[in-house]
């Protein structure tokens, strides 16, 4: 049975000569464009995040919006998903972010005047989505250090280790991402109140 190799790799890896891990890193960069080009409507203008499909982020986020959350609930989960988005691509997201600007769509006519007024309202675009990011505190989100680690999750949950660690770690930084001034002493008390109720619902 033949393996089927994506365009991209084949370019990258045979004719360009580089390495398949530059062409992996290629190739997130365009699945994570498409996941940014979602999002660039609220980003930019503050539309309503509950129109954009956030997927598996949605069955992830289980954090509990209060006065101290520094969002309103539709924006948690605009926070942890574009959080967890930029933590993959690191350095990358403003790369991933361009070609996102260059596939939304500009109105414009087809003269060659109207070209140049393409450009600058992408420009415009790219620099008010890239603000909106800074805003939110996530332009370097990659850097920011869990508060609680897979053992501390095993430890307080009396895991053996498995899937449910990975899952109960990208909840607890969703968290961390919604609560950016919290403790870990906070985190571990929310992770055993959320570990309580789903519990109670199986």
């Amino acid at each position: 049975m033949e393996t089927t190799i994506p365009v991209a790799n084949r370019i990258i890896r045979e004719s360009i000569k580089r390495k398949a891990k530059d062409a992996e890193v290629v190739l997130d960069l365009h699945r994570s464009s498409y996941k940014l080009l979602s999002l660039i409507p609220h980003l930019a203008s503050g539309e309503d995040i509950q129109a954009v499909d956030l997927g598996w982020m949605r069955d992830l986020i289980d954090v509990p919006v209060s006065s101290r959350a520094r969002v309103i609930t539709g924006e948690v989960f605009l926070l942890c998903y574009l959080g967890f988005l930029l933590r993959e691509l690191k350095d990358f997201w403003r790369v991933a972010l361009l070609i996102s600007i260059i596939l939304h769509p500009i109105d414009i006519s087809d003269s060659a005047e109207d070209e140049n007024s393409k450009l600058e309202k992408q420009r415009d675009l790219f620099n008010a989505v890239e603000n909106s990011i800074t805003k939110l505190g996530l332009e370097k989100v990659w850097e920011v250090k869990p508060l609680i680690n897979g053992k501390d999750i095993m430890t307080v949950l009396q895991l053996k280790g498995g899937p449910l660690v990975k899952e109960w770690l990208d909840k607890t930084m969703a968290w961390q991402l919604a609560y950016p001034s919290g403790t870990a002493e906070e985190c571990l008390e929310w992770l055993r109140e959320a570990n309580s109720k789903r519990v109670k619902l199986e």
